[in-house]
């Protein structure tokens, strides 16, 4: 879903005749804000699940009456279904009690019906056998509730009314009678759309036809032949400009529909065919756009981002932008023809089109530059809300379940540490496999679903992986120390803490550059526990090292501590240990030999902090550390021949 304006990312507008090769004078490196789908503000209702769901839909038929000058919605839904249960007597369908149902018709007749706490119960008689395919027609009219981001909104553009739908998660059933659920995909639509003329409805699948309908009247005829959620269903109607972009791909072209306002058709015109750049990058890494038989466009309507309705993205009017436009393309793939089975997954559609995006900036710009902007966007992102899971713990708040830093941010980089972590060969197989598995194209998945793919193609057994980063809370925090001898021998100690986390440790494979001499190396540790040591010889001496230099993996903070020892300090890392660490009011000292005569305590900022001595022997000191605030220090300790530098952390 797309409306959201939250601080995570980069933006990059186009304006005039900016094309995408000249589209870094246009990023904003320190605006950190994505457009997507706005916070919502409409009121909230609880969402309320059939009581019986005993059929399967296969067909809408939509015929409505809509007046952009008036909030308000008049027609008809007819509805084939073939029933999933024995001698099914009874139908029901999600319906806003603010719409008032006028009549149904069943087997050609008027049947009873119930409406009543948001619920359309419908008699069938006679009842349907177990297999058989039969339909229902809902006659109604009504003024629309808008509740999460906006279900059913009306609005003024340069003086001119429009009407736009906008149903995740919750709103289907605030403007039609709908199975508003995350269970069942409707084969295929056809939508029908009585206005004023002047106007025309834009909506998911191919333009049929428009005619006139009657004296100041036209009629607009969409029809789609995909497998469609109930969620990405959509109309808007006012005084469209229209015109197409095409996305051309050996012998054929996929038409990419743009329906504007007449005031921003000149200056959109210049910036809607960066997605035929993005398609092709897409296709290459996720296969063929799905709906490849109809088409691609863009609706301009007056919401705070973008919303991917199914072929026809719903875009606002600052929305028409790089960012904005890779994300909800990105969605068709992940969303779309591939939709979450439950708003707990809902990184699937989210984390996935954040991390699409992310693919667009690598490989669509000159450097990877904005790219490593875009992941430090996401990292700084995620530091402001770290405490939170990726899985979506509570599904009727909206929300939570479209937190931009939870299911946007965390869940992309999700994704961008399992590429890094199985390699790019096997994840984007994997990825491919995922989107073409037979139970899950064009229907439902679930996390535990991805899991499988990816462990299918890569070998490797991932379940730690979702267990520590996707069920929990929170992230690392790294403090490294590199160690270097004479001879060039180095020793590297990784040390992990967690912050505001319910992990006791997170395992990842880590890269380290070191610099020195001219020269550079990057090696990749494996990291499986909190102070585990590696030696290595870069075959140089290091003056710099750079933790993570390329923004492969999430953590809250790291630190990093170079010791170069000189010939007189061939001195192992171990030669002092301290512990605990973290530490909360005592710290321990020991050495391995030497008695020490040097111990110095100091915060990051150089300042020397008071510590008392509470026990000394030869090979063990006991400081009392209750009086300094919680945070990282640095233990200098030593002797007249040698010091060492250590880091650690107090929590109270």
């Amino acid at each position: 879903m797309k409306t959201f304006l939250f601080n995570i990312l980069v933006i990059v507008l186009f304006f005039g005749s900016i094309l995408l090769l000249h589209a870094q004078d246009k990023i904003l490196p320190n605006r950190f804000t994505m457009i997507d789908k706005q916070n919502p503000v409409q009121p909230q209702r609880t969402h309320k699940a059939l009581i019986l769901n005993n059929y399967d839909l296969k067909y809408h038929r939509f015929f409505w009456y809509i007046d952009p000058a008036q909030r308000y919605i008049s027609g008809s839904v007819t509805s084939y279904f073939t029933a999933t249960s024995s001698l099914m007597n009874n139908i029901q369908f999600e319906m806003s009690d603010s719409l008032t149902t006028d009549s149904v018709f069943y087997v050609g007749k008027k049947t009873a019906f119930t409406h009543t706490d948001n619920s359309l119960s419908i008699s069938l008689d006679p009842p349907i056998a177990n297999g058989n395919l039969d339909s229902v027609s809902v006659f109604y009219h009504g003024v629309p509730p808008s509740t999460g981001f906006g279900s059913f909104n009306s609005y003024i553009h340069n003086g001119i009314p429009g009407i736009s739908t906008l149903s995740e998660p919750y709103g289907a059933s605030d403007w039609w009678p709908s199975k508003n659920d995350l269970t069942d995909k409707i084969d295929s639509i056809d939508v029908y759309v009585v206005m004023p003329s002047g106007n025309h409805a834009a909506s998911n699948g191919i333009l049929v036809s428009e005619r006139p309908y009657g004296n100041g009247i036209v009629i607009d005829h969409w029809k789609h032949r995909y497998p469609i959620a109930s969620y990405l269903i959509c109309v808007a109607v006012t005084n469209y400009a229209r015109y197409s972009d095409y996305y051309v791909s050996g012998k054929d072209s996929l038409r990419i529909m743009n329906y504007v306002y007449p005031e921003d058709s000149v200056a959109f015109s210049t910036i809607t065919p960066v997605d035929v750049k993005i398609m092709g990058l897409y296709e290459q890494y996720f296969g063929p756009y799905p709906f490849w038989k109809e088409k691609y466009g863009h609706t301009e309507c007056n919401i705070g981002g973008g919303m991917e309705h199914q072929t026809m993205t719903f875009l606002g009017p600052n929305a028409f932008n790089f960012y904005t436009l890779g994300h909800e393309l990105g969605h068709h793939w992940f969303g779309d023809m591939v939709t979450c089975g439950s708003w707990e997954d809902i990184w699937l559609n989210e984390g996935f089109a954040t991390f699409s995006l992310g693919l667009a900036y690598q490989y669509l710009f000159d450097t990877n530059y904005w790219y490593n902007i875009y992941y430090q966007g996401l990292r700084n992102d995620v530091i402001t809300q770290p405490q939170g899971s990726v899985f979506c713990n509570d599904t009727t708040s909206v929300p939570r379940i479209f937190n931009s830093t939870l299911s946007y941010s965390k869940g992309a980089y999700l994704l961008h540490m399992l590429r890094w972590k199985l390699g790019d060969t096997d994840f984007f197989q994997a990825v491919r496999n995922y989107l073409n598995d037979p139970t899950l194209k064009y229907s439902f998945a679930r996390t535990a679903d991805l899991k499988r793919h990816l462990e299918l193609q890569s070998g490797k057994d991932l379940t730690n992986f979702f267990t520590e980063w996707f069920y929990g809370s929170g992230i690392p925090i790294y403090n490294t120390e590199v160690d270097q001898l004479p001879d060039l021998k180095t020793k590297v100690i990784i040390n992990q803490t967690q912050f505001n986390s319910d992990v006791s440790f997170y395992q990842m494979v880590i890269p380290i550059k070191f610099f020195g001499a001219g020269k550079d190396s990057t090696v990749v540790f494996d990291h499986t526990y909190s102070g585990q040591t590696f030696d290595f010889n870069p075959g140089f001496r290091i003056d710099s090292v750079s933790f993570d230099p390329q923004n492969k993996i999430l953590y809250y903070s790291k630190t990093i501590t170079l010791n170069q020892l000189t010939a007189n300090q061939d001195i192992p890392a171990n030669k002092v240990i301290i512990s605990p660490n973290p530490a909360k009011d005592i710290l321990r000292i020991n050495q391995n030999s030497d008695v020490l005569n040097y111990v110095q305590i100091f915060d990051l900022n150089g300042k020397q902090q008071i510590s008392i001595l509470l026990k000394q022997s030869d090979n063990l000191l006991e400081l009392d550390i209750h009086t300094l605030q919680p945070g990282m220090y640095i233990l200098k300790a030593g002797t007249q021949d040698w010091v060492l530098t250590k880091k650690f952390i107090v929590t109270k």
